[in-house]
């Protein structure tokens, strides 16, 4: 949404809830909580539809619906983005990505054996992967292993979405696409309870990550990734992580967080205590009462 009203474009959005009928009917309303504070803040128009239309119908079909609303309806000239921003132009993003991480490999003087990041519709796995199997065969070195956790769906799901937008890149290589993408990414499943539900533990992890490293990780998203990769790929197999060098790259989402508040809550109230000042007082602080 912010950056179409950057370039001047009006934002039209496609979001998926179980309230949708309930919105539609005037018996609920949307809220401003998360990532919906910001896209309407940026006026965006939302469209909504349950989870079952959009299994059902497809995410495409829904994009190609709302476009033809806006041209019939309201004269308009959309341009219609996939979910995730996942295609090839969408994944040329994270080829660019991957350039900037060589350029600061470089500086540094580094080397990496692993390679860890969310996915949710394939095409962040899908640049990235391009791009470092680009860079690493341009040097003549071996790529790392690269591991995508997804957030959703399943492994053959992102194994096929990366495929079709290589192939629609027109990404050269030896093999077939699908092939390449197989021998190259190791997809896991890391959706735990489904896509934006968060189980108690997931949520202790991003917690007491924040608290060790300053990093604030999104429940949605980089937070139910790491924990993932951590709990269940490393934890399961640790000699072959022992001493490696791993990136772990945050994507981003840290809005997800503000959704997640009153599972927090408690979390917060122990790990963040407020403390009322006793400003006339001999000991400066007042305890907390029981």
């Amino acid at each position: 949404a912010a950056a179409a009203r950057m370039v001047g474009l009006s934002p039209n959005l496609i979001l998926r809830t179980r309230r949708a009928d309930k919105i539609y009917d005037k018996t609920d309303e949307l809220g401003f909580e998360g990532n919906i504070l910001f896209d309407r803040m940026m006026g965006s128009t939302i469209y909504t539809c349950t989870p079952g239309e959009y299994g059902r119908v497809g995410s495409n079909k829904l994009v190609e619906h709302v476009c033809d609303y806006i041209t019939s309806q309201e004269g308009g000239k959309p341009y219609a983005i996939p979910v995730g921003g996942s295609n090839a132009v969408g994944s040329w993003g994270y080829i660019n990505a991957v350039d900037e991480l060589m350029n600061q490999m470089e500086s540094s003087d580094s080397h990496l054996d692993h390679v860890v990041f969310a996915t949710g519709s394939g095409g962040t796995a899908a640049g990235i992967s391009l791009g470092l199997s680009m860079a690493y065969q341009s040097m003549g070195k071996s790529c790392p292993k690269i591991h995508a956790v997804g957030v959703c769906d399943n492994p053959d799901y992102f194994y096929n979405t990366m495929a079709s937008i290589a192939n629609e890149m027109g990404a050269s290589l030896d093999t077939t696409a699908d092939q390449f993408i197989r021998e190259a990414v190791a997809v896991h499943n890391g959706k735990g309870r489904g896509y934006a539900l968060s189980t108690e533990e997931e949520l202790d992890f991003i917690s007491q990550f924040s608290l060790e490293t300053g990093i604030a990780l999104d429940p949605v998203y980089s937070g139910k990734a790491l924990y993932h990769f951590v709990k269940h790929v490393v934890e399961n197999d640790v000699e072959s992580y022992r001493d490696k060098h791993i990136l772990f790259w945050h994507t981003g989402g840290a809005l997800g967080i503000y959704e997640k508040g009153n599972d927090l809550l408690l979390k917060f109230s122990e790990m963040s205590p407020v403390k009322r000042i006793d400003a006339y007082g001999p000991n400066g602080v007042k305890e907390t009462p029981n």
